[in-house]
């Protein structure tokens, strides 16, 4: 069972990366030509979740939520605290919600699949930056998207 653990973000990174399954082999590291906020066709809500899986003694915290638009670049900071007395090492995974909006999140910057030393009681930082493509115009369904989740759960890595 507890080698089901150690292998359970690995398989998932590789079976998303290969399928595009929640837009997970979306990373970018390009933005086309920022637009201005207020110019673009779409408002999304989106609302930001982290999760600590079980085994792993961690306060993580998501941003605010915010509304974004197409083809503009947003940074967010997600915050993590190890509350125990020994250093713990966590690899998060990231799912975005409704599936649709998948392709269409592309993320410049992201901590997720990277393992994360923390030592107790260290409080540190984890910088997101994305963008949702243009492209998402074109697609008549995820278009009429307006809410979405971003959301992180980080799972104890063994040593």
């Amino acid at each position: 069972m507890s080698s089901l653990v150690v292998f359970s973000v690995p398989l998932y990174r590789l079976f998303c990366d290969l399928t595009g399954f929640q837009g997970f082999n979306q990373e970018s590291d390009t933005l086309l030509e920022q637009i201005d906020p207020d110019m673009g066709e779409l408002k999304m809500n989106v609302v930001f979740s982290s999760q600590v899986n079980d085994g792993l003694d961690w306060n993580f915290e998501a941003p605010d939520k915010m509304i974004i638009t197409e083809g503009v670049k947003y940074d967010v900071t997600f915050k993590a605290q190890n509350n125990s007395s020994i250093p713990n090492t966590g690899t998060s995974i990231f799912n975005v919600l409704p599936p649709k909006i998948g392709p269409y999140l592309l993320k410049i910057e992201c901590f997720c699949f990277q393992d994360q030393k923390i030592q107790p009681g260290e409080v540190v930082k984890f910088p997101v930056t994305f963008y949702i493509d243009p492209l998402i115009l074109e697609d008549p369904e995820a278009k009429k998207v307006k809410n979405v989740t971003l959301s992180y759960t980080f799972f104890e890595k063994k040593e």
